[in-house]
């Protein structure tokens, strides 16, 4: 083989073969920095390994990881809100006991954004955080369009993510976030137009993107068991309207969905206060139970409280983040499981890249005969 043809493929060989390899996901100290974007549909940040957009239109989390290729895109939404009668007693909402449901996206509020602060802090160092506040209204929830009670109530959404690691509490007790790789979520709801009904959920919906799939339920919070592993692609819905899969009551501050793949490998966390707490000061908390089913792309969590009488004003607590070691295990693992795929690839494809410098150069050595060919008919 000619050298400038051996050249050529080894070149072509290290090209496609640092293309194909992952680039290594890791947490450098020294080189950690947070970003901040806004625009007229979201709010952007970069923190390290995390990126996270805030929507606008309405309060959702759209995550992932900052340097992983391979990284997939995870969602936590706040969509809806009901108010429902407890027909059968036990703390818990399903679909057929609403009465009326509070939106939450553009189309029904309209949500003002706060300045968003980017600042540094001796405990938390670097952080931003901003604030999403509207007025919601109460519709008929089998009507859309059928507006039940006005100005319902303020609802305030509070976002933040620091570099350093924070602790924050609610009436069970205290819970941590990492720094970089979480950020908090605070919701408060002061009712201005009080109703009869005396039980309020709070809907959420969870999404994994590509191959992380299923959904982890820690009942009692991160440091618990998994109590049941849900597949997102199952649609627990269909011909069950009513269906609910209740989640057990605990001591601990918060209860988890953990976003893994189909091997067990967890990449990302949604976590939620067990208890509210009351902003009249009138009880130490409010208990919230939970409840869930799969959509077929996703999960349908309902957290449920009982409203006091009169004008009620409860805050409540949560967080997302990514998990590290879900990340870096992945991308070693990928390299070890298709080290032969990539060799016959790379293989492959400098196979083709030299075909083509060899077609490209025959076309050269022709196109130079021509021209001297012509050159000597000229002077002939």
């Amino acid at each position: 083989m000619a050298p400038g043809r051996l050249l050529g493929l080894v070149c072509a060989f290290a090209f496609v073969c640092s293309c194909l390899s992952p680039v290594a996901a890791g947490e450098d100290d020294d080189g950690y920095a947070m970003f901040v974007s806004i625009d007229e549909t979201k709010v952007s940040i970069i923190s390290g390994n995390l990126t996270v957009a805030v929507t606008r239109d309405w309060p959702r989390l759209v995550f992932w990881h900052s340097v992983d290729p391979f990284s997939p895109t995870f969602e936590v939404g706040f969509p809806k809100m009901y108010l429902f009668n407890d027909t059968d007693g036990d703390g818990r909402f399903c679909r057929a006991e609403a009465v009326y449901t509070v939106f939450l996206d553009s189309n029904h509020v309209e949500w003002n954004l706060s300045s968003v602060q980017s600042d540094f802090d001796d405990d938390m160092g670097e952080f931003v955080m901003f604030s999403m506040r509207a007025r919601a209204d109460a519709y008929v929830s089998t009507l859309e369009e059928s507006l039940a009670v006005e100005s319902w109530a303020n609802v305030t959404f509070w976002f933040c993510i620091a570099e350093g690691a924070t602790t924050y509490e609610n009436p069970v007790g205290a819970h941590s976030l990492s720094g970089k790789t979480d950020a908090f979520v605070n919701m408060t709801v002061e009712v201005t137009n009080r109703t009869e009904f005396q039980s309020l959920a709070v809907e959420r919906f969870l999404q994994g993107g590509g191959s992380t799939d299923e959904f982890h339920i820690l009942e009692d919070g991160p440091e618990g068991g998994v109590s049941a592993v849900l597949s997102g692609r199952v649609d627990e819905s269909v011909g069950d309207e009513d269906f609910a899969r209740p989640l057990n009551g605990t001591d601990s501050p918060t209860q988890c969905v953990e976003f893994s793949k189909g091997d067990g490998t967890v990449q990302a966390f949604y976590r939620w206060g067990s208890e509210a707490a009351d902003r009249s000061g009138l009880v130490p908390g409010i208990h919230m139970n939970s409840t869930c089913f799969t959509t077929g792309v996703g999960l349908m969590l309902h957290s449920s409280l009982p409203l006091g009488n009169g004008t009620a004003s409860f805050s409540h607590d949560s967080s997302i983040g990514i998990l590290e070691e879900g990340f870096v295990g992945a991308m070693t693992d990928w390299v070890r499981e298709n080290a032969l795929a990539v060799a016959v690839v790379a293989a492959a494809a400098a196979a083709v890249a030299v075909v083509v410098l060899h077609i490209a150069l025959r076309r050269r050595r022709l196109h130079g005969r021509s021209r001297e060919d012509g050159v000597r008919k000229d002077g002939g």
